[in-house]
């Protein structure tokens, strides 16, 4: 392999690892709901995104009872949370895959 080939190598690696990286520093999980019969498109339920900076956000529906109180659907918030939790998962594991190969650089 000529030297040529094993710079463009690398340079091709460091591109795919800095692409990686820019996906894992905002993780965004969005619900949606849809009605089942109609030609409607799914509507967004809930999102939440969060950053690595620790910067975080969440948007939840709320309803308001009868009392005035805001509530939450909390079936559909249970949903959302480990649809969250599995993403977090998710990215974990993708960080822990980028250091190995920051570390054997």
């Amino acid at each position: 392999m000529a030297v040529n080939d094993i710079k463009e190598a690398g340079r091709n690696a460091a591109d795919t690892i800095r692409k990686y990286i820019e996906d894992v520093a905002e993780l965004r999980v969005e619900t949606q709901t849809l009605v089942v019969g109609t030609d409607a498109a799914p509507q967004l339920a809930a999102r939440t995104t969060l950053r690595l900076d620790g910067d975080n956000t969440t948007v939840l529906p709320v309803q308001a009872s009868a009392a005035g109180k805001l509530e939450v659907d909390a079936a559909l918030h249970e949903l959302h949370m480990q649809h969250v939790r599995n993403a977090i998962e998710y990215r974990n594991k993708i960080l822990e895959v980028l250091g190995g190969l920051l570390r054997a650089r």
